[in-house]
């Protein structure tokens, strides 16, 4: 009994040396198969990743709007690197149907710049092609581990090898960076999860919010402040499909937030609604943030745990009670029964900010507020007390302490000056709308028709906007005729589904239909 005792302990042993001898030789060859994203996914906030083919560079030659947003500049040193790299036959034999990362980092003196990030096939041989590098007169060998490609006076690559993994930018800055390779990374870890490469996409993008701040200080002339807030300290990331096509850019796929105090949270495991509140925007909205769910009262509840968590449920409490206390309002039960399933802020052209809340009676809810209000005229009034609108409905409305409000076929209007309010209600009242636009239509027939949350920018709205908030360079790439003016609408869609965002990003350019000769000559 002892012998075989002995014998199945040995035989236990022996099964997990091996296996652990076999699931470390599994991890190492895997960690050696992700030296190329390591070096990627450091420091950048989005990578656009797509196979090393030749019918990827065909298809996406004729993608004019593709070259559109890259601009100019950044689109010829594209060219004239695939040229010396993946039209060489022998070179890029290397590195066929590998995958290619090419990161959008932050450089020096407010400028971003490209990093591609490849590796070469597992089986093929570092030394020949060190070797075959040396024979090309491009190829300048500067050390050991290091190579500029001359494509002219004033146009230098530089390269970085290292176990082979090839890095190649403009910058000498971002090729050091990619060079420390981080074993622990959310940003890698969250790609190898949600690895979406596959024959049957043309390329992907994946975007690091948490490296958006870095990003945008490069874009910026000041703060992340406004509607651009959400992108500051937001812990989440995303993974999108690119889908082809010669009229629009749009991806799709889902977003995920990390953080557990992150507003956007509150929308999770929510069915996801038609939304309808948007209908009230003025012609001259620029940009918008949209929030919808199913149902308030229990949308409230999670904002109470999200207030907890930020420590702000005392001051809250605070505020609600001192309003029932010397007005005899009881603010819970208004806004628990009257407040419908969506609200939003907007900004329009001319800078001034609103937000609205769509209302189940609106007539009610007019007459239940006028103890907690003061009249400004016969139309708009302005509450007594500051912070009721944050206290129950959270981040977007912070800015809105003690706002001046309409009430409108069953939407509570506001805004912090009262001359904002008129100026909506004069677009309001002339039928003077966004929805009536072509181009918002046009946009709006590309994305789902019911969402949780959506990020929206009229680019001719926002033109002034940019002029006063973006860098020169890039303000200019945003109106040239060349870059992104042509294009009229950004949106950024996310539906809930359970504990991510199935989300759709469009970048939207509106051709007018042609009216047939044969129709015009009548």
């Amino acid at each position: 009994m002892r012998k075989i005792l002995v014998l199945v302990i040995t035989l236990i042993t022996g099964v997990a040396f091996l296996a652990y001898i076999y699931f470390s030789k599994l991890n190492n060859e895997n960690d050696a198969k992700d030296l190329a994203l390591q070096s990627a996914t450091n420091n950048a906030a989005i990578i656009f990743a797509f196979q090393n083919d030749k019918s990827f560079y065909q298809i996406i030659e004729g993608q004019d709007l593709l070259q559109q947003v890259l601009g100019k500049e950044k689109l010829n040193l594209l060219k004239r690197l695939k040229e010396n790299i993946i039209d060489d036959n022998i070179l890029n034999s290397y590195f066929a149907d590998q995958q290619v990362y090419l990161s959008v980092l932050p450089d020096e003196k407010n400028k971003l710049n490209f990093l591609i990030t490849i590796q070469i096939q597992e089986e093929k041989n570092a030394k020949q092609f060190y070797d075959y590098l040396k024979t090309k007169k491009s190829f300048i060998k500067n050390k050991e581990d290091a190579y500029t490609i001359k494509l002219g006076d004033s146009i230098d690559f530089f390269v970085g090898v290292k176990d082979k993994v090839l890095t190649i930018s403009t910058s000498k800055k971002l090729l050091s960076d990619a060079a420390i390779r981080l074993n622990e990374n959310p940003f890698t870890a969250y790609i190898k999860e949600n690895n979406l490469l596959n024959k049957s996409v043309l390329a992907h993008l994946y975007i690091n919010f948490n490296q958006a701040p870095l990003l945008l200080k490069n874009i910026l002339a000041g703060n992340i402040n406004g509607e651009l807030t959400v992108f500051n300290k937001q812990n989440s990331f995303a993974s999108l499909n690119y889908n082809f096509s010669k009229e629009r850019i749009l991806f799709n796929g889902n977003t995920e937030l990390k953080e557990g105090n992150n507003y956007l949270r509150l929308f999770e495991n929510t069915p996801s609604q038609t939304i309808n509140i948007t209908n009230i925007l003025p012609y001259n909205t620029a940009n918008y943030s949209l929030f919808a769910y199913d149902n308030y009262t229990n949308w409230f509840k999670k904002l109470l745990v999200w207030q907890a968590q930020k420590k702000e449920s005392v001051k809250t409490e605070t505020i609600i009670k001192s309003i029932r206390n010397e007005y005899r309002v009881d603010l819970n039960l208004i806004f628990g029964t009257y407040v419908k399933n969506q609200f939003i802020t907007f900004q329009l052209s001319t800078a001034e900010k609103l937000g609205a809340i769509a209302l189940l009676n609106g007539e009610k809810v007019k007459q239940l507020l006028l103890d907690v209000s003061a009249d400004y005229n016969e139309e708009i009034k302005i509450f007594k007390s500051q912070d009721i609108l944050y206290s129950f409905f959270g981040e977007p409305f912070k800015k809105f302490r003690r706002p001046y409000y309409t009430i409108i076929d069953n939407n509570l209007v506001f805004a912090n000056n009262a001359s904002t309010l008129q100026s909506f209600l004069n677009s309001y009242k002339n039928n003077r709308l966004l929805i009536n636009a072509a181009q918002y239509q046009d946009a709006l027939n590309q994305l789902s028709t019911t969402s949780n949350i959506g990020f929206y920018i009229n680019s001719k709205n926002s033109a002034e906007l940019f002029r006063n908030s973006v860098l020169l360079p890039y303000y200019k790439h945003l109106r040239a005729d060349s870059g992104l003016k042509s294009f009229d609408t950004f949106y950024y869609q996310m539906s809930a589904d359970k504990n991510k965002f199935i989300t759709n990003m469009l970048l939207n350019k509106y051709l007018k239909a042609e009216i047939p000769d044969s129709l015009t000559n009548r």
